[in-house]
């Protein structure tokens, strides 16, 4: 088929991305339903091959009871303590330290485990840091649940169990070790006692053998004598308190000269009667653990890299810090305070010694031997008090922090494997793809109805272009024939679309245009279903008993002449070019009192031609044959074409295919049919699904054109109209109604040669698209 290369094209511009501002959020959805469910679909698949893929994770936990106050053997109560709401939180972390955690791994040849294949050179730290290994503390209870995950369930308890134990035997080697510090110092204090001892009981036995007849019985003497056995009472508790602070100044000492004892040390000495510890300190430690379980949560969820998870690494090893540093301050505060405590019970032993001199003085003016033995005796008195309370505090060290284990950690209930494991979370991670599915899936729905700039109803139409709208055609079944559909009226007079396209005859017949007579169908771009809407509607005017003529005015592309299966090689181009007679071209079909008049051979100039007086004055012979002239046009937006005849045709209509045609682009399709005063009475909405829910014809939808039906219909019709198709050129042989009428032939003789005529035509062409109205020079 030969195409023009002299086109008057229009640049087509840009779709206006304009959203949708009466359409629903549900009808939104309702027509991105495929994006929706897609992205549904994808996201439970990512979700499910997750699933398929992920490492299965099992957890075991292993209880523990840590009590503050535990029962203690020979306990004398200097050592009571007052509840601390921070201790076991305290004790939580010594499970996460790097001596629990280092001996446990030790125990249980952790290079054999599968749990420590990402560890690294460094397991230990990786334990710490990883998650994996975590201390839940229930709140206002002193239990503790120590937990591990693993890829195996065995080694998860395996693991966890090994933790506990090494956290038992970590505090039993730490009391020990200041048990042993301590029953040292009392060792060497109870060795110095003894030698005085001996000393002073060796003195009195000489003095007996030397003063054999002496009398000691004097009431003077006897009151001295008591006098004097209180004061070295009192004397051997002094000196028994000045000891009991040297041995803990020197536990002291030592705990600050070793770093892994000073936390232990600190929590011991923190909370003891009558002292409310250093509430700083209690809230370091408060922040550490907030921090730390911010940590661990940020870093399960956003990884080790994340630039809030090194913050808060940052924050926490900074706690850490402070907390050392506290714990040492506070050590050294203790170590000054006992101290003073030391010094003061030093000076008291000195007054005390003071008074037991002044005492024996007294007893020497009663009576130099008589005292002599008093003093003797006073002196081995309290020596030997103190002996036996050094025995008693050294028995109560002994058996509480060297043999005995830690009486305050209880192992409630050891980890056991689990068959059933926590990650991944399948309900958790569906439930989570569902969620991001719809949202995602709602987001791309809205970003594509956003973006799509086609109409997709009846009112958008209304509300863009301002043009009423006449009717809305329902979809046409897409398996049918490009002939079944052109005539879908007439082969199939009962189905939805052939209702609506008497509706629109109907529209026209009663509306302001009743008497309009040439009806332009025009559209904005190819397929909108301009040429389908024209046959259709001929062939609904026709069979309401006006004489309707079809003319293919799409000199581009036409196709009316394969619609009704008739000849296309005589028609408008042959006769404007005075090639050929008016009534050779003119096409009787099958449909009574329905005329078609074919393109005709493609001309060069088709723009050109149809502006040309020859074609007005074709138009004026056919309106003295034909009640009604529906006229098939070129798109708008493509050629001019469809303008020049717009100008002259007494109505235009603008036909427009839901969800297919641009909303800018119909719109100044409208503008330009506008500018060159053409009258556009409405538009049709075509392929409107939405007439398909319409329940009026015979259950709606399924009623929609069958295919087979159609062509069973078109196989019937033309069994009994063969006649139609092979009848000849109009007034020469008889049409199907049995009337015959010959067409007035267009009168040439105002028109020069049909050669010199062209540069009025191309004149008349420039003006239509230069100013409004010029077209109708050559008015029909």
């Amino acid at each position: 088929m030969h195409m023009s290369h002299h086109h008057s094209d229009v640049p087509l511009p840009a779709p206006l991305h304009v959203p949708s501002g009466n359409a629903s959020l549900l009808e939104a959805l309702w027509r991105r339903r495929l994006t929706l469910a897609f992205t549904l679909a994808l996201c439970l698949f990512v979700a499910s091959v997750y699933l398929l893929c992920a490492t299965r994770i099992f957890v075991a936990g292993a209880k523990v009871l840590l009590e503050q106050n535990a029962p203690a053997a020979l306990n004398d109560n200097h050592n009571a303590f007052v509840p601390s709401e921070t201790y076991v939180q305290t004790q939580a972390d010594v499970f996460l330290s790097g001596p629990v955690v280092s001996r446990a791994l030790d125990a249980i040849d952790y290079r054999a485990l599968k749990t420590f294949g990402p560890a690294g050179p460094d397991p230990v730290d990786w334990v710490r840091r990883s998650g994996k290994l975590k201390v839940d503390v229930a709140r206002k209870s002193d239990v503790v649940v120590v937990s591990m995950e693993s890829p195996s369930a065995e080694e998860a308890a395996l693991i966890a169990n090994a933790i506990v134990k090494a956290y038992i035997v970590e505090q039993s080697l730490r009391q020990r070790s200041m048990g042993g510090d301590m029953a040292a110092a009392l060792r060497h204090e109870r060795g110095q006692l003894s030698l005085k001892r001996d000393e002073a009981l060796a003195l009195m036995q000489n003095f007996r053998r030397e003063n054999d007849t002496l009398s000691f019985a004097t009431d003077r003497a006897n009151i001295a004598v008591e006098r004097t056995a209180t004061l070295s009472a009192a004397q051997t508790t002094a000196e028994m308190t000045a000891m009991e602070l040297r041995a803990q100044w020197e536990a002291t000492r030592k705990a600050l000269s070793n770093p892994e004892s000073l936390s232990a040390f600190v929590e011991s000495q923190q909370f003891r009667a009558k002292d409310a510890g250093d509430h700083e300190y209690d809230d370091l430690r408060a922040q550490l653990i907030q921090q730390m379980l911010a940590l661990s949560t940020a870093s399960a969820m956003q990884g080790p890299r994340n630039s809030r998870v090194q913050s808060l690494e940052w924050v926490v090893n900074s706690l850490r810090t402070r907390i050392v540093e506290k714990e040492r301050a506070i050590a050294s505060a203790h170590l000054v305070s006992l101290s003073t405590q030391l010094s003061t019970a030093e000076d008291n032993e000195r007054q005390l010694r003071a008074a037991m001199h002044a005492e024996r003085t007294h007893l020497l003016a009663l009576g130099p031997q008589a005292a002599e033995y008093a003093k003797l005796e006073a002196e081995v008195s309290r020596i030997q008090k103190q002996c036996d309370l050094l025995d008693a505090r050294l028995a109560e060290v002994t058996v509480n922090e060297l043999e005995a284990e830690p009486m305050n950690v209880q192992f409630l209930e050891p980890a056991h494997a689990e068959t059933k494991p926590i990650k991944p979370n399948k309900a958790m991670v569906l439930g989570a793809a569902l969620m991001v599915g719809w949202i995602l899936g709602i987001g791309l729905a809205l970003g594509r109805e956003w973006r799509d700039a086609r109409l997709r109803s009846p009112q958008e139409i209304v509300r863009f272009l301002g043009t009423p709208v006449l009717a809305a055609v329902p979809p046409i079944n897409a398996r049918l024939s490009p002939v079944a559909r052109g005539q879908i009226l007439y082969l199939d007079p009962h189905s939805p679309s052939a209702e609506a396209y008497r509706s629109i005859r109907t529209s026209l017949h009663l509306g302001p245009c009743r008497d309009a007579r040439t009806l332009l169908l025009a559209s904005p771009t190819s397929g909108d279903g301009k040429s389908t809407t024209a046959s259709n509607l001929a062939i609904a005017f026709a069979q309401a008993g006006c004489r309707t003529l079809l003319v293919d005015c799409d000199m581009r592309e036409p196709v009316q002449h394969l619609i009704f299966e008739t000849d296309g090689s005589v028609g408008i181009s042959s006769v404007v070019a005075g090639e050929k007679k008016l009534k050779e071209a003119l096409r009787p079909t099958r449909v009574p009192s329905l005329y078609l008049l074919p393109c005709g051979p493609i001309p060069a100039s088709p723009s050109e031609l149809l502006a040309g007086p020859r074609f007005a004055q074709l138009m004026r012979s056919l309106l003295g044959s034909f009640d009604r002239i529906v006229i098939d046009s070129p798109p708008l937006m493509t050629v001019a074409d469809a303008r020049i005849l717009a100008a002259s045709a007494d109505a235009t209509i603008m036909v427009l295919r839901m969800n297919q045609s641009i909303r800018n682009y119909s719109v100044t399709s409208l503008d330009s049919l506008q500018k060159v005063g053409a009258n556009v009475v409405g538009s049709i909405a075509n392929d409107m699904i939405a007439v398909r829910e319409s329940h009026y014809y015979r259950g709606s939808w399924q009623y929609a054109s069958s295919a087979k039906r159609v062509m069973a219909s078109v196989a019937g019709r033309l069994s009994v109209e063969q006649t139609v198709v092979t009848v000849g050129p109009v007034g020469v042989d008889l049409l199907p109604t049995g009337e015959a009428f010959a067409v007035d032939e267009p009168d040439w003789s105002a028109d020069v040669r049909p050669n010199k005529g062209v540069e009025r035509q191309a004149s008349a062409a420039q003006n239509a698209d230069a100013s409004p109205g010029a077209g109708n020079a050559h008015a029909w």
